[in-house]
């Protein structure tokens, strides 16, 4: 199977997912939920979420999941048809992209989880996610949004010690003619990253975070490109 088959097939799942969400219901028994609703402030907190959650079907499980399976799979889509790779053998021609556009597009890309974080909230609310009793959604968006901007600093950081010395662009797939420790440890250390960028990614998309999924495939092109600019750094001294 081809990249961009297996992707048209990811986006049909993910599709048909979200179109079966809408034909659920959020709860079984929609005025026991009223109920519910109506007295969720004089009851115990616990006793709530217990009986709501007992209520509650699988339509919001559903959405999320089709949904984040049809935007991870479109985007990996429009990268395949963007750069016309066919098969998988034409993924290893494919070139990084410089220095000055990693670090830029890094940080224009990481800014879009400033709406992603507002949007994410916003929805969820509007869905009734959240119980009447619980706080604003203003106050995780205004906790995270800072600490997102923060987080800026430590990324520039991090992308600034892994260019050191390195040449790019290059092929983004590259492999050492030869292993030697050196490349063997920035094998292990990318590969680190890669697996947690992995995790969180499964994360986002069984979360529906729309945002956080176009920003995380971004970012696994940005772990990959300082990867093969610190082994082309190695190569290119042979």
């Amino acid at each position: 199977m081809t990249p961009r088959l297996i992707t048209i097939l990811v986006l049909l799942i993910g599709i048909g997912l979200f179109l079966y969400s809408l034909t659920l219901p959020y709860y079984k028994d929609q005025k026991l939920a009223d109920g519910l609703i109506g007295n969720s402030h004089s009851i115990e907190k616990s006793e709530y979420y217990k009986k709501e959650a007992e209520l509650r079907t699988d339509k919001v499980a559903f959405m999320d999941l089709g949904s984040g399976l049809s935007i991870a799979s479109a985007t990996i889509l429009l990268y395949l048809l963007f750069n016309n790779v066919k098969t998988f053998e034409d993924l290893k021609t494919k070139k990084t992209l410089t220095k000055t556009a990693t670090f830029l597009w890094a940080n224009l890309v990481w800014l879009l989880l400033l709406p992603g974080t507002y949007c994410f909230y916003v929805f969820r609310g509007a869905r009734g996610d959240y119980p009447p009793f619980a706080d604003s959604v203003a106050i995780p968006i205004m906790t995270q949004i800072p600490f997102l901007l923060f987080l800026l600093i430590p990324l520039n950081l991090f992308m600034l010690l892994t260019t050191v010395k390195t040449n790019l662009p290059a092929r983004i797939f590259i492999k050492p003619a030869k292993y030697k420790m050196e490349t063997i440890l920035w094998e292990i250390f990318f590969g680190f990253w890669l697996l947690l960028n992995l995790f969180c990614f499964l994360g986002f998309v069984v979360d529906g975070d729309h945002f956080s999924i176009l920003v995380n495939l971004f970012f696994t092109f940005i772990l990959l490109t300082l990867r093969a600019g610190q082994i082309s750094r190695y190569e290119q001294a042979v």
